[in-house]
Order: C-alpha cells, then sequence, then structure tokens
C-alpha cells in the first residue's frame, strides 16, 4: 500500500512535469512567434516546479534514485557496522518530520495572510501544503528504511 502512495506520488510529479513542458511550449511560441508574452508564464513555472520536486521527492528516497556519495562505503560496508543506518535514517526522519511541521506551520500563516503570486494571484500556502505532505511521506520512508536496516541480518563469512 505504502509503495502504490509514493508511485502515485511520483506519477502526479511526471504528469506536472508534462504540464510544466507544455507550459514552457506555450511560453516560447506566445513570446517569440506571435510576439504576445504570457505573464504568468514564469510564476506558473515557480510553483509547479515546486510540484514536480516535492511530490517526485518520497518515490526517489524509496527507490535510491538520489545522489549519494559513499565516502566511507568500505568503512561501513562491514556486517558489524550497519547497525549505523539506522541512526542516520532516523535522523533524517526527525529532521524531515521537524520539517513538515514547520511547513505546515507556516502555510497555515500564509493563508491566513492571504500570500499569493504576484501577476495570477494564485495561492501559496497549496504549494507549502504539498511541501509538507511530501516531507512527512519521505519521513515515513526513512523510517521504513531504518526498520529495514535494523532487521537486516549480518552477513557472515561466505566462501567464494
Amino acid at each position: 500500500m505504502f509503495d502504490r502512495v509514493l508511485r502515485a506520488l511520483a506519477y502526479c510529479a511526471g504528469a506536472v512535469l508534462l504540464g510544466l513542458m507544455a507550459l514552457i511550449l506555450f511560453d516560447v511560441v506566445m513570446r517569440y512567434v506571435l510576439r504576445l508574452p504570457f505573464l504568468g508564464g514564469f510564476e506558473l513555472t515557480e510553483m509547479l516546479m515546486v510540484l514536480v520536486v516535492f511530490l517526485g521527492l518520497p518515490y526517489c528516497a524509496a527507490t535510491g534514485g538520489h545522489v549519494a556519495v559513499d565516502l566511507f562505503a568500505r568503512i561501513l560496508d562491514r556486517p558489524r557496522l550497519r547497525w549505523i543506518l539506522v541512526p542516520i535514517h532516523l535522523a533524517g526522519a526527525a529532521l524531515l518530520a521537524v520539517m513538515a511541521w514547520q511547513a505546515v506551520r507556516y502555510a497555515a500563516g500564509s493563508a491566513a495572510r492571504g500570500e499569493a503570486s504576484q501577476m495570477l494571484k494564485i495561492p501559496d500556502w497549496p504549494f507549502q501544503v504539498v511541501a509538507a505532505v511530501s516531507a512527512a511521506v519521505f519521513a515515513a520512508v526513512l523510517v521504513v528504511q531504518a526498520r529495514r536496516a535494523l532487521g537486516r541480518a549480518p552477513e557472515g563469512n561466505t566462501r567464494r
């Protein structure tokens, strides 16, 4: 079930990315072919990029699709040191949970103040809520990864 939610979020991010591509194409055609610039294009691009990044982030983390630097891979790839992944994942989950909480608080304040984009007057708070929900789902992904790392049996000596 959790994997389906992550995949659905990633598909939504892909759909938004396709819409963003169409928006940019429309903006270019309007600006350079018809000489009628679409004045809200930049604002929409900014807002849609928020959706692309935050909707795709939990799935990317769950599948290991993000960029990672393994400076200590040789040292930590020993059966006795694999437990270190658990506090790392839990610390990341705690940080993302705080980020989600703060994003919800900020979105509530933004909605109360009536903050919106300059030209199109699109409210900011829905995009901030998406960021908060995504950070919370990302935190859940890290908790699941910590649980998997905790449950991983240490590898013994294997003969080759």
